[in-house]
């Protein structure tokens, strides 16, 4: 990597990360307000207003100072492999506890108003309960489970033809590779790196599919205005969501395949399937991003449910609910579905990729 790649690369990434974070609460749906739960009625009132326009000034200058401290570490220290890592990091742990000082504001904000105002929250409405809906969404959610293992069982048999290439490989392996797909960096040859990396393909790959298939399965909210047609309206955007899932797995595994391939012919990566892939992922996550804003599940009219109440959030972000089966729910701030720690399984699926990412680091 030279000081122009690593500028074409690392200030676009930034850029976008800022962008995906200046509208996060804009995407975030018409139920939660910076993580808190709020009648959308009052998200345009000069107080909210405020907090909001607080959040976007002290995000921009965040990007302002690791946009320069990223130009810094290219053409002062010529730290490109730093340059794509540590200001990225560091502008994602900056926006975050941002994010955190004014969903504490909003709450304080809340709990003040709330001593004169009565209908600041959600609207508590019954919970519709339909078995008719409940199956033939279970049956749409068969349907893309089946599709998504697909892609998984192709990764592990290519992870397994990796290891059995292991014989054959240099002394000196591939560990990361550049944007030309040319590799960029190596690590000496033994055979814990090379099953480290099969481990952490395979491994993301089922990570990838568990999510898929639980992001599918979280909770759907109907509307209380028209139970019917807002029925038809949830199975048309599961079936899309099912869609976009299906090409994410496909492409994100296809990469991991060029990844295990590379590895096991110690060779670069074909950008004729490195590009295309990224620009997939990259359009098709867009396109989710939009049907995530537009799903029914976030409008103002959805039923009120348990993942509603603020109490079973840490700092609106984290869902920690003992007694909801779900896994998965869907995010009170920004766009996608968060895990449920507060049974067994969320809690061992929320561990899961920091072990992988842990191991990888401490082994290649």
């Amino acid at each position: 990597m030279n000081s122009t790649t690593a500028l074409l690369v690392n200030v676009p990434t930034l850029f976008l990360i800022y962008i995906m974070i200046y509208f996060t609460q804009a995407l975030s749906g018409k139920r939660q307000f910076y993580g808190i739960s709020l009648n959308s009625d009052y998200f345009d009132k000069e107080q909210f207003k405020a907090l909001d326009k607080r959040f976007k000034i002290l995000v921009t200058i965040g990007f302002i100072i690791f946009t320069i401290f990223t130009l810094v570490s290219i053409y002062g220290f010529e730290a490109y492999i730093f340059s794509s890592i540590g200001p990225i990091l560091a502008f994602c742990l900056y926006q975050f506890a941002v994010y955190v000082y004014i969903h504490n504001n909003v709450k304080s904000l809340k709990k003040e108003l709330a001593l004169n105002i009565c209908d600041l929250d959600l609207e508590k409405t019954k919970v519709i309960f339909d078995t008719e809906f409940i199956n033939e969404k279970n049956r749409i959610i068969k349907k893309f489970s089946l599709l998504f293992v697909i892609p998984v069982i192709i990764v592990t048999l290519v992870g397994i033809y990796t290891l059995t290439q292991y014989n054959s490989m240099p002394d000196l392996i591939p560990s990361h590779w550049g944007p030309s797909g040319e590799a960029d960096a190596f690590t000496d040859k033994s055979f814990v790196t090379v099953l480290t990396q099969v481990a952490m393909m395979v491994g993301l790959g089922f990570v990838i599919y568990i999510s898929s298939v639980a992001s599918l399965k979280s909770r759907a909210k109907l509307s209380v205005n028209d139970i019917e047609e807002s029925k038809k309206v949830h199975l048309y955007y599961l079936n899309k969501f099912g869609i976009t899932f299906f090409i994410l797995n496909l492409a994100t595994q296809v990469m991991f395949i060029a990844i295990l391939l590379a590895t096991a012919n110690a060779s670069s990566i074909n950008t004729f399937i490195l590009w295309p892939d990224i620009i997939i992922i990259i359009l098709v996550a867009i396109y989710q991003t939009y049907l995530y804003y537009k799903s029914p599940s976030k409008s103002k009219n959805a039923v009120y449910s348990v993942d509603d109440d603020d109490s079973l959030w840490i700092l609106g972000s984290i869902y920690n609910n003992p007694n909801d089966p779900s896994l998965f729910v869907q995010k009170r701030f920004g766009v996608g579905w968060t895990v449920n720690i507060g049974n067994t399984n969320g809690k061992i699926f929320f561990a899961i990729p920091f072990i992988i990412i842990l191991l990888s680091l401490l082994f290649i």
